[in-house]
């Protein structure tokens, strides 16, 4: 049995959301398996994260998360479509840490020659192209494109946020050329938008945060972890001393 942690980098879903969307993880994992997704958020960040500020500010408090919990579970994904602090908390933990967004860019690059990217905000698309370059697959983005709603108000007007989402898949695949496309949202991942879709496009639409569930059960299920040759443990004891000393 795998135990994966859901970890919302940020404070601005309410209890009832956090339970929602633990309750909706849970059925994104392998049907008639005994593995388990507890959804919880960190204990300070950011409301939501619409730009490289509010990424920063909240790698933090998922570092001081990693070290308190990660005894208690498998695997944890970090819960952001802009996988904020991956590298330092895969040096960090000791069992394998998600990225979303990675996940999902690898899936489209397996399943088409190129993808967009539909996000919430301008304002995020700066740290959205960084995050592809850095993952090495820039020459296969066709684009980034935004349905201008903030993360927050879209679970106030799914059909809205559906209705802006349509309109970009549309202009992606005519206008951009894109074989496929990834939600580059998780709040809109956990909206199930592209289940609204249904054969309404020809293009495969990743969900992320369905994604990122799947590739956690598998790398568990596998017996595997990040290298330490990519990913270097740090010196825990020094840790302990100084910036975790209260941990």
């Amino acid at each position: 049995m795998a135990k994966i942690l859901y970890l919302v980098p940020g404070v601005g879903l309410s209890a009832e959301e956090i339970q929602r969307r633990q309750g909706l993880a849970n059925e994104f994992l392998t049907n008639h398996s005994d593995n388990q997704v507890v959804v919880e958020a960190v204990e300070e960040g950011p409301l939501s994260i619409e730009s490289s500020v509010e990424e920063f500010m909240a790698v933090g408090s998922i570092l001081k998360t990693i070290v308190k919990v990660q005894d208690s579970y498998d695997a944890i994904i970090i819960g952001c479509a802009g996988d904020p602090g991956l590298a330092p908390a895969r040096e960090l933990a000791k069992i394998p840490i998600i990225g979303p967004i990675e996940a999902s860019l690898h899936t489209a690059a397996g399943l088409a020659e190129n993808f967009s990217i539909i996000t919430v905000l301008d304002t995020i698309v700066p740290a959205i192209g960084r995050m592809v370059r850095d993952y090495g697959l820039e020459n296969r983005c066709a684009s980034v494109r935004v349905i201008n709603s903030p993360v927050l108000a879209m679970l106030d007007n799914k059909k809205g946020a559906t209705k802006s989402f349509l309109k970009e898949v549309n202009a992606a695949v005519e206008q951009d050329r894109a074989a496929s496309i990834i939600m580059g949202c998780m709040t809109m991942a956990f909206l199930c938008i592209e289940e609204t879709l249904n054969d309404r496009i020809e293009v495969p639409v990743i969900n992320p945060a369905k994604v990122a569930v799947k590739t956690a059960e598998m790398i568990v299920s596998l017996g595997l972890r990040q290298s330490r040759v990519s990913y270097p443990q740090p010196d825990y004891d020094k840790l302990m001393k100084s910036v975790f000393r209260s941990e």
